[in-house]
């Protein structure tokens, strides 16, 4: 699966927007509380495995990294 930015949770449905393009929930479509629990499930593991497979590859054809201007940054 592509990158997301928000998403709703593949496992538990909630709601989550990413703080940058690298976080790895927006790889995995999972909530960082399903993400931490990934020892415990398959399915979680599945989508970490491959979350981290499709982030390596996309970093080595296109450099990945925080935008110049995080959302709420007064600076």
């Amino acid at each position: 699966m592509p990158f997301r930015a928000a998403f709703d949770c593949l496992w538990c449905g909630t709601h989550h927007v990413t703080r940058a393009p690298t976080d790895l929930e927006g790889w995995t479509q999972l909530c960082p509380a399903c993400v931490g629990r990934a020892g415990d499930n398959e399915f979680l593991r599945f989508r970490l495995r491959r979350a981290l497979e499709e982030r390596a590859a996309t970093a080595e054809s296109v450099e990945l990294r925080p935008p110049d201007h995080a959302p709420g940054r007064t600076e």
